[in-house]
């Protein structure tokens, strides 16, 4: 049974899509090419991605205040509200920092400690998807938490650094994250159009 307002598919798929943004916004970045740029092909490439990463992290921002605020969750007394809207509120607010600091051509560095919090908050949360058993499949889930942790925390180093090493291992790992979520996201559409 799906709930009139259970929409964790689009937020998966959402999810999904913004680490494949991220991963090319990463590349082009650091591409060698310096975000002051003025060409025009490079700054329009720059705020067509910086358009779509907002609109991801808008779209997350609101469902994720709409699960905190709405609480649609009633099981185990609301904690899948907590587990997906917190994260989803952190990640949204994350995305939407970032895109405002490359629209203003500000330095990225101090997102990228928020973005590190927001991996820990997803590192406590998939502790507690393990620990717990939540979720139909507790591993997977936690799996995919911590795939979210993992280029959070890489991005602190990639923004810093000078070392382009840092930066690959971020793209990894912010494909990885895509990829775990588009899983993820398939598997909760292919569970939601299951006739009853």
């Amino acid at each position: 049974m799906v709930l009139a307002s259970d929409f964790l598919d689009s937020m998966a798929w959402t999810v999904g899509a913004s680490g494949i943004l991220l991963a090319a916004g990463a590349v082009l970045l650091r591409s060698g090419r310096r975000s002051t740029s003025d060409e025009p092909d490079y700054r329009n490439l720059q705020f067509g991605l910086a358009a779509a990463i907002g609109a991801c992290g808008f779209y997350l921002l609101v469902s994720g205040l709409a699960i905190s605020f709405k609480w649609p969750f009633t099981i185990s007394n609301g904690v899948y509200n907590v587990l997906f809207g917190g994260i989803a509120t952190l990640g949204g607010l994350v995305l939407l920092a970032g895109v405002t600091t490359v629209i203003l051509k500000a330095d990225l560095r101090p997102v990228t400690y928020f973005a590190a919090v927001a991996g820990l908050y997803s590192v406590i949360d998939a502790y507690a998807i393990y620990k717990y058993s939540l979720t139909s499949s507790p591993l997977l889930a936690a799996l995919g938490y911590l795939s979210f942790a993992a280029p959070a925390f890489l991005s602190v180093p990639a923004a810093q650094s000078k070392n382009k090493t840092w930066v690959w291992l971020f793209v990894l790992f912010a494909l990885i994250f895509a990829a775990a979520w588009l899983y993820q996201a398939g598997n909760f559409t292919l569970a939601h159009l299951q006739p009853a």
